[in-house]
């Protein structure tokens, strides 16, 4: 089986977040299992061009990049000759899907969160498309909007790109904007001078808004900055938990899992799949909460981390080795569709 990802998302090295992480070693994993995998994805600095796409093998997989992934489809899935088309999440994923139907090969949706305002139109029930999502509450949010039944695909994670030699004495936040919860993050280390926090920035950070992150950051005193990284290992070696207290729905949140692979209990926000995915391995609070509860349950996964880091490292080793399971299911998933809305299997129209 060949499975094309697509989005007009830019894809890695470009740029660095959950989708591009996530596709990244899905594509890995379904090669492990013996299929194959490609991408076509957008680019970060768009230059007007839309000829073909630019082709590259340095990540394991063909990469295919376009300054207009929904226009190059048709022709790179012929080129690449795939099985399957998976669209993804992007800025306009209805314009894609239909792109994907018009090149008449069988097409899945793999929905990776909730933004209804990326859609660009309106998800239906369709008996050609398979939709895939990535945790059991993006697929009860997608049944409760548009009646849709999902094929739950959860992120696959490689521990080797985040296993860290050892454990340090700072809470741990990644991602220093507004809706990751950053004001949470202010007011907690205001309330615990004594404790130390290590900020990872992400990637292409509006630079006004980091400058003023930044001059906080240091007036407070406690709030030590690290530049974007591709390597977390060396982040997360610096970790004694993690805080995480988004504001806005987490459709799954592979950073929980990252630091408990890494023995770091977490503190996060209650939203979207947080609670699900913490599970013993920390503490799940409204982010409403009082400031007081979150400062109690900090200081509390502070002082006693082995608990909550043992049972989360459990949790964590349990998910990667499935990955397998998730993967199989994945591809079982996808031949099915394909080969119930291949061609060859449509039914002879009389007339």
């Amino acid at each position: 089986m060949r499975v094309l990802f697509v989005s007009n998302y830019p894809h890695l090295p470009e740029i660095h977040g959950g989708l591009q992480t996530t596709t990244h070693d899905l594509c890995l994993a379904i090669k492990a299992l013996g299929a194959e995998a490609a991408v076509l994805c957008g680019r970060l600095h768009a230059d007007g061009r839309h000829g073909a796409a630019d082709c590259d093998e340095q990540l394991g997989y063909l990469v295919m990049r376009a300054d207009d992934p929904e226009r190059n489809l048709a022709m790179a899935a012929a080129a690449w000759n795939a099985s399957i088309i998976v669209v993804q999440s992007g800025t306009t994923l209805l314009p894609m899907i239909v792109s994907s139907l018009a090149t008449g090969r069988p097409t899945a949706v793999y929905l990776h969160n909730v933004e209804v305002h990326q859609l660009a139109g309106t998800l239906v029930p369709d008996p050609s498309l398979l939709y895939l999502a990535n945790s059991r509450f993006t697929a009860e949010r997608w049944r409760a909007l548009s009646g849709i039944e999902c094929c739950i695909v959860p992120p696959v994670v490689d521990p080797e790109d985040y296993l860290a030699a050892s454990a340090g004495d700072k809470v741990l936040f990644v991602n220093p904007s507004p809706i990751k919860g950053v004001e949470i993050l202010f007011s907690l280390a205001a309330q615990c001078p004594d404790i130390p926090f290590l900020v990872g920035e992400s990637w292409n950070l509006d630079p006004y808004w980091r400058e003023h992150c930044m001059r906080r950051a240091h007036a407070l005193g406690n709030i030590e900055w690290q530049a974007p990284t591709r390597d977390m290992r060396a982040f997360y070696a610096q970790g004694r938990m993690l805080l995480m207290p988004s504001v806005w729905e987490e459709s799954f949140g592979r950073t929980v899992l990252e630091a408990q692979l890494n023995g770091l209990p977490v503190l996060a926000s209650n939203r979207g799949a947080l609670q699900d995915l913490v599970g013993g391995g920390g503490l799940a609070l409204d982010p409403h909460a009082p400031l007081e509860e979150w400062t109690l349950a900090l200081r509390q996964l502070y002082a006693s981390p082995q608990p909550c880091a043992d049972i989360g490292r459990h949790q964590a080793m349990t998910h990667v080795a499935s990955t397998p399971l998730i993967v199989g299911n994945m591809l079982t998933a996808l031949a099915l569709h394909a080969s119930a809305n291949s061609p060859a299997s449509a039914p002879l129209r009389q007339g």
